[in-house]
């Protein structure tokens, strides 16, 4: 289950000051496309039209980690499951800072919420009782954190797509920061539930080209990446400045030649099965399952 199936369609968090006022320029949704890649997409009257996700780009062009081949070589067959609890808690706690910004977080009913997660995505129960006490933890670091730089949030879990780049993607978190020597600065900040790596950069210098494509008044000054850290007494947390990175605009645009070159499919008439009605013995195969184009489900799915 992903959050998009968690919340339906999803509303754009936007928040403003009495300096900006954000709307969303266009409904972006997300699609995930198998095999691990997710795409976005739009829809008005000349169709629909996909974009990879960041995420998506950036594991194809950059190498992968040694760390994590490493990783992934310990634990052999369970890595899978590791990987995917991980991305489900990722989500969650991406969830409760919506919700600390929204509405406030209510320690209260946590454990309940967690409780309903972890079941309805099919996990071992005992993930509860860990997950519950990690995201409190969590939380309150993230609240902390926010205090202590005075946070201002402009948009939360925000998807925008960039029709120059080809590329959409879900900014975490937009807002002004001032730190403590009272500097102002209109930040973007990515949350990352476990180690935070040089190349999540990228992925921070792609989605501030697409937010100031859309909002081209405004430029982001910084980029961090920011995760929770297990603490005894009080909060706190990794908080990495990866502003000066070495992506810049040309970087990557050589990239998205690389991309384009070494993964030429047409997303758009991907072809996909479909099951619907009831199989019963002796009957008819054909009457149960077909093959559509993603494009042409996606309409199906929009329209019922």
């Amino acid at each position: 289950m992903q959050l998009s199936e968690l919340i339906k369609d999803l509303e754009q968090w936007v928040f403003a000051d009495q300096t900006v006022l954000l709307v969303q320029p266009k409904l972006v949704r997300r699609y995930d496309g198998g095999s691990g890649d997710r795409y976005y997409y739009t829809i008005d009257e000349s169709g629909v039209k996909f974009y990879p996700s960041t995420t998506t780009f950036t594991k194809k062009v950059l190498p992968t980690s040694p760390y994590l081949v490493a990783w992934w070589k310990k634990h052999g067959e369970y890595a899978d499951v590791l990987t995917q609890q991980a991305a489900d808690y990722g989500t969650l706690m991406h969830i409760a800072f919506a919700d600390f910004f929204l509405t406030g977080f209510d320690y209260a009913t946590s454990r309940e919420k967690v409780k309903s997660y972890v079941e309805a995505l099919g996990h071992p129960k005992d993930l509860i009782g860990e997950w519950h006490h990690k995201l409190n933890k969590a939380v309150a670091s993230h609240a902390k954190w926010c205090s202590d730089f005075k946070v201002e949030p402009v948009a939360i879990e925000m998807q925008l797509c960039s029709d120059e780049l080809g590329i959409a993607g879900t900014l975490d978190l937009v807002h002004y920061m001032t730190d403590h020597k009272g500097r102002r600065t209109l930040c973007q900040t990515d949350y990352k539930s476990g180690n935070i790596y040089n190349s999540h950069a990228l992925q921070l210098s792609v989605n501030k080209l697409i937010f100031e494509e859309n909002f081209p008044h405004l430029e982001i000054e910084e980029l961090y990446n920011w995760s929770p850290k297990d603490y005894r007494t009080a909060p706190t947390w990794e908080f990495v400045n990866q502003t000066k990175n070495p992506y810049t605009p040309e970087i990557i645009e050589c990239f998205l030649k690389i991309y384009r070159a070494e993964y030429p499919e047409n997303f758009a008439e991907k072809k996909i099965h479909v099951f619907e009605g009831t199989v019963k013995p002796n009957s008819t195969l054909t009457d149960n399952t077909k093959q559509i184009t993603v494009t042409e489900y996606l309409i199906q799915t929009l329209q019922s």
